[in-house]
């Protein structure tokens, strides 16, 4: 289970190229940023269809290339 965010931003990650491995159809991201009541920051990229499939799963996709946060 996850800890409880102290706060949470989530934005659409533009660079990402993958596609759904369900129908082929080019995917999109978002990275979801939480920051936690003790200091901490959880980041986790999330990939799903652009078409309405259903499929939704993680990016693979490296964190390095996204911006750093502060």
């Amino acid at each position: 289970m996850k800890n409880n965010p102290g706060y949470m931003s989530v934005r659409d990650v533009l660079d990402y190229f993958g596609k759904c491995p369900r129908c082929g159809y080019p995917a999109v991201a978002s990275e979801t940023l939480r920051r936690l009541p003790d200091g901490g920051l959880e980041r986790e990229v999330t990939a799903s269809c652009g078409l309405p499939c259903g499929w939704r799963g993680p990016a693979d996709f490296p964190a390095s290339l996204l911006d750093d946060v502060a």
